[in-house]
């Protein structure tokens, strides 16, 4: 068997092995403000668990992230999306907040800081994808050393009942994710572990 047939065998095999080693669901009892990363697709599961989250009283305040691809305009943002989409189903627009001009996650983490200091926030929920919330929660921490960082997985709510679909889909997206994760590492810094 030749090298380049293990190198493509261990390309497909790899990500499946790792995609658990991704998840992080470890959101304590409280914190100060739930924060919904942006760039969710619709259904809008990060936005119906961080509503469910708030619902429980697991923290007062809600943050939006994600701002608009380019071209759109503002008010298309991921964050007001997810706003509107929360207000639409209760969400009292006095706890509500919306950071929308990040791109990635490190901007998140960069604007959601400046928020912390300002409201004086010691802990944070952060409400994303499952296999985004390793990077999501290292990134958080890296930038906000001084703030509790946690995640809250939310489910994923999809037309995928086939297996093989399922496969598929979990090896894409943990495949982008140890790229990300590189580029995360080399480019910001980022611990991996």
């Amino acid at each position: 068997m030749g090298f380049g047939v293990l190198v493509l065998i261990a390309g497909m095999i790899l990500p499946l092995l790792v995609a658990p080693w991704l998840i992080v669901d470890d959101a304590g009892e409280t914190a100060d403000a739930i924060v919904v990363l942006g760039g969710e697709a619709y259904p809008p599961n990060r936005t119906i668990h961080a509503l469910n989250l708030y619902k429980q009283r697991r923290a007062p305040v809600v943050v939006f992230t994600g701002g608009a691809l380019p071209g759109q305009p503002p008010e298309l943002s991921s964050a007001r999306v997810a706003l509107r989409y929360a207000l639409a189903r209760g969400l009292p627009a006095e706890v509500a907040l919306v950071v929308d001009t990040a791109q990635s996650t490190y901007d998140e983490a960069i604007l959601v800081r400046d928020l912390a200091a300002h409201h004086g926030w010691r802990s944070l929920i952060i409400v994303t994808d499952s296999y985004h919330t390793r990077r999501a929660v290292r990134t958080f921490r890296a930038i906000i050393p001084d703030v509790q960082v946690t995640a809250s997985v939310a489910p994923f709510l999809d037309a995928f009942t086939n297996p093989l679909s399922r496969g598929v889909r979990v090896w894409r997206y943990a495949a982008a994710e140890l790229i990300k994760m590189a580029f995360y590492r080399l480019h910001y810094g980022i611990p991996l572990g």
